[in-house]
């Protein structure tokens, strides 16, 4: 499907930007496959091995596993005489002069991911929103099917622009709270209350210091401005500590650079103060 507006809406915002950016630089694209169902995903995958013409993908549409179908991704062709025989139509997926590699720079520039990174089936003409990696895997994770993880969506293309302009829009607070419960055994569904608090852990640079649960902190607290976490690497040490600290001064709680396990910074970061 090439409807735009059925795919996530920060993508929407995203893939708008992408194509200014891009007209900017004298590149002109244009979209086509966006959201894809179950069915159309698996006629793509038959391609090439139960169908005629070459093999595109490796994801069955069964299995979740094309980034099309959770509607966080979009591909793009060109709209310019590239061979300058006077036709655009014939240069659509014309990469001679390395275009393609130009846009998937933008595309990085501006937070998206781009395919043609991929190792194994490249594709150059593919960008997604890079929050839960290059595969589906943590989707699948998280949220079960595409059409769960669509209600989690606003919905609200407006809204999403709202979003984009605050410092958490990249890392949004229920995917936050859904990757903790993953990390620590709860049960995963974005909403923190008893049972996500009494199984949380101690992380500190002294306790638990790789646990699963660090790296979703460390992606929270620097998208809620704090710098000094550094980068997230999974790994509470000297930069986790700081950020800790100084996130506890603000929000009221003992700036002693440890999250305790149920106690009250626990609770600030998962919103139930």
């Amino acid at each position: 499907m090439n409807d735009l507006t059925l795919l996530h809406p920060r993508l929407q915002l995203k893939a708008a930007q992408l194509k200014e950016q891009c007209e900017k630089q004298g590149i002109s694209i244009r979209f086509s496959e966006g959201l894809r169902t179950k069915q159309e995903q698996d006629a793509l995958y038959a391609q090439g091995r139960t169908a005629p013409g070459s093999i595109v993908t490796n994801a069955k549409g069964s299995t979740y596993s094309s980034q099309h179908q959770w509607g966080i991704a979009v591909d793009f062709y060109l709209n310019m005489d590239i061979d300058k025989d006077g036709s655009a139509a014939d240069d659509a997926f014309n990469n001679s002069t390395g275009i393609f590699d130009r846009v998937g720079s933008i595309a990085k520039a501006i937070g998206l991911g781009w395919g043609g990174d991929w190792q194994s089936i490249k594709d150059r003409p593919h960008v997604y929103l890079p929050d839960w990696g290059s595969t589906t895997s943590k989707l699948k994770q998280l949220y079960q099917t595409p059409e769960n993880f669509r209600k989690t969506w606003d919905g609200n293309i407006q809204a999403a622009s709202k979003e984009e302009d605050t410092p958490s829009a990249s890392y949004p607070k229920k995917q936050f709270i859904r990757e903790i419960q993953s990390a620590i055994g709860a049960n995963i569904d974005g909403i923190a209350g008893s049972e996500t608090l009494r199984k949380t852990v101690t992380l500190s640079a002294s306790k638990n210091r790789k646990h699963a649960a660090v790296k979703p902190v460390q992606k929270y607290l620097a998208s809620l401005s704090y710098p000094s976490v550094g980068a997230a690497d999974g790994i509470a040490g000297n930069k986790f500590t700081a950020a800790v600290k100084a996130y506890q001064k603000d929000h009221g709680c003992v700036a002693d650079g440890e999250i305790t396990a149920q106690e009250k910074t626990w609770k600030s970061l998962l919103g139930m103060l």
